[in-house]
């Protein structure tokens, strides 16, 4: 009866386990949320107790056991991962999916430290790295202008110098000439403070009729 005990124990932890995971998740409205989180966890644990309790002492067939559940959250992590317009999505769901297994697999087996470690480094690479990537992201943004202006190519020419100035990355520059006006579409990269001052730049400029950044 108490060994009954201890296994409950297991589950009981995987299942909070499985919810400090899947908060962050939920927070961000990621498809796998706090409920899948939980559930992975959970079954995870449960699958290693019955890896235990069903096979007795033979390591092979716990082992065996053991790597069906991984390799079934496999499966659970590929349909998470989704291609669209040529972008990858879903690579951290997946992850975290996995990430989460594990957990429940050290807790269902009774490792008690690596459970707690891995819960306790798992939500705080998705709560504290989620900041960092923000800030990363914020030196590398990329805006598109459409801008319109004089029929003239030392306007352009000067519209280039503003950007260069800028210092920063110019992706693409096409130039229309169309009833004596000058259509200008350009890609730039970089810092989203310093777009902004290329923005307000750029409409101040005395040779840009219209701008246009998407």
């Amino acid at each position: 009866m108490d060994e009954t005990w201890t296994y409950i124990l297991r589950l009981v932890l995987a299942v909070i386990a499985g919810s400090v995971i899947g908060f962050e998740r939920e927070l961000h409205d990621k498809p796998a949320g706090f409920r899948t989180n939980v559930l992975i966890c959970f079954g995870a644990a449960l699958f290693t107790i019955l890896s235990i309790t069903m096979v007795g002492e033979s390591y092979s067939d716990r082992v065996r056991i053991a790597a069906g559940v991984v390799t079934g959250v496999g499966f659970l992590g590929a349909g998470a991962i989704v291609h669209f317009k040529g972008s990858v999505l879903g690579l951290t769901t997946a992850a975290t999916i996995w990430a989460d297994a594990s957990v429940g697999m050290a807790f269902g087996a009774g490792e008690y430290s690596l459970g707690f470690a891995g819960t306790a480094i798992t939500a705080g690479v998705l709560f504290g790295l989620a900041f960092a990537e923000e800030r990363i992201s914020a030196w590398r943004v990329t805006s598109r202008f459409k801008i319109k202006l004089d029929a003239s190519l030392d306007a352009a020419r000067k519209i280039r110098e503003s950007v260069q100035a800028k210092d920063v990355r110019i992706g693409a520059w096409l130039i229309t000439n169309i009833e004596d006006e000058i259509t200008l579409r350009i890609s730039v990269t970089g810092p989203s403070k310093r777009l902004e001052e290329l923005q307000h730049e750029l409409i101040e400029n005395e040779h840009v009729h219209s701008l246009k950044r998407v």
